[in-house]
């Protein structure tokens, strides 16, 4: 697990912290990101992503992938959730300790089975340093769609 984190936060960590110390945020703001900026967790199932709609990320491949993306907030406890299409699909949102050098991962958040629907999954509140942003991973169904994701 480790290793999925310091592949998705390492190339992102300097880009986000200049985002954030241009963007002042409030506990009462929320920070929102489009499923688009999601990319495939393993390099290979690139090809199986492709942009739906003006801000969601479809799976095109018939197995379910990895997919993930981080999102700066400032210091402190931040309740997050993603809004996802399908009947199938997993996600979870990760954070670091104080030091860094360990992750805290939040619950695995499943859709609910049925007819695939537009739901929006709990991923349990994180607890975030302003240098190091809260990980948001799914493991997107076939069909299934990333529309946005949020941390408040």
């Amino acid at each position: 697990m480790f290793a999925r984190i310091a592949t998705c936060l390492t190339p992102v960590l300097l880009a986000s912290l200049a985002g954030v110390a241009s963007t002042p945020l409030t506990a009462e703001s929320a920070t929102n990101g489009g499923g688009v900026v999601m990319k495939a967790l393993y390099p290979g199932d690139a090809s199986c992503f492709a942009v739906n709609s003006w801000s969601g990320i479809v799976n095109n491949c018939a197995t379910a992938r990895w997919i993930s993306t981080t999102l700066p907030v400032p210091t402190g406890w931040h309740g997050t959730n993603m809004t996802v299409y399908g009947n199938s699909t997993m996600c979870h949102t990760v954070s670091t300790n104080g030091v860094g050098n360990a992750a805290h991962q939040g619950p695995d958040t499943w859709t609910l089975s049925g007819p695939k629907n537009w739901q929006t999954l709990n991923t349990g509140d994180r607890y975030a340093w302003d240098w190091s942003p809260v990980l948001f991973e799914c493991l997107l169904e076939s069909g299934g769609i990333v529309g946005g994701f949020t941390a408040l």
